[in-house]
């Protein structure tokens, strides 16, 4: 069947890690998929307001899942699905971050706004060079006033996630964890609403623009993409991806240091050679595997 669209992930799926942009092979295999009909689309935890474009290298998308899926945007930001953090979401974290003192932040539309340690995430992210990752003072804790956040953002030792849920874990939001802080037990986690993630915004996407989930690609290499692998007609993870990414995804595809996002759309959009991950005979288990043309 001919794919309508491709939604992939920014960290080691479209870009490597440690580099500034997309690779030249990848770039212009997007933007041959896109002359040809085919929609791009990049699919990040990041909310449209901090995505870098100057990092996509030339590459233009043409709707955003962002927010890691609580905010489905067009290529000029403009919202077109959205599942927003309730009075009570927001609430709870602010509550239970300021009794600690832990820096918080909720993702809003038009900014990140520290509810809780501004300096602290203002400092954390000054040491991001090139992320294109900033955010507001809102300890005045008014900017949901206007409108809600689609998702947040805490830095959190290990023992506060369990004390957290202790106290407000019937709401069961979903924290994914991100990063370290520093050395021990501090992690950063993106937070989003109960159910939410990649998967639910491609969902959202496909039936805004009036396509089907068996019309969509996914690529992705990590523990947040899996509910958009597992979701789209055809999931790829990245052959550097985690062992959740690729027991999620239909297939296996190149390294992103060897361009596989390049391979896959030259296969799919242009009849190409099969996207096979380097270092494996057609024979081995790797090159077994068949692509699921459409999920039942």
């Amino acid at each position: 069947m001919q794919y309508k669209l491709l939604a992939s992930d920014f960290d080691n799926t479209l870009v490597p890690f440690g580099e500034p942009c997309p690779r030249p092979a990848v770039v212009k295999a997007v933007k041959k998929m896109q002359a040809a009909g085919g929609k791009f689309v990049l699919s990040t935890g990041r909310g449209y307001c901090v995505i870098n474009k100057q990092q996509l290298g030339g590459i233009r998308f043409d709707y955003a899942i962002t927010n890691n899926g609580a905010c489905v945007v067009d290529r000029d930001g403009a919202i077109i699905a959205e599942h927003p953090m309730t009075n009570e979401e927001m609430y709870a974290l602010v509550d239970f971050c300021e009794d600690y003192n832990y820096p918080l932040q909720f993702n809003f539309r038009d900014g990140y706004y520290a509810y809780c340690e501004y300096e602290s995430l203002r400092d954390f992210y000054a040491q991001l060079s090139g992320s294109g990752l900033t955010c507001k003072d809102g300890e005045d804790q008014d900017r949901h006033l206007i409108d809600m956040p689609h998702a947040a953002f805490a830095c959190l030792p290990d023992e506060a996630l369990e004390a957290f849920n202790r106290k407000y874990g019937h709401l069961n939001l979903r924290f994914m964890m991100v990063g370290a802080v520093r050395e021990g037990s501090w992690h950063c986690y993106d937070i989003v609403r109960e159910g939410i993630d990649k998967g639910v915004g491609l969902a959202d996407l496909c039936e805004t623009v009036g396509l089907t989930l068996a019309d969509a690609v996914s690529a992705g290499d990590s523990a947040n993409d899996v509910g958009m692998l597992k979701a789209a007609g055809l999931g790829c993870c990245m052959a550097n991806g985690s062992d959740d990414a690729k027991e999620a995804a239909d297939r296996i595809i190149g390294d992103v240091r060897e361009d596989g996002l390049a391979a896959l759309i030259e296969e799919l959009w242009f009849n190409g050679p099969r996207a096979e991950p380097s270092g494996h005979e057609l024979g081995s288990p790797w090159g077994q595997m068949e692509a699921a043309e459409e999920k039942q």
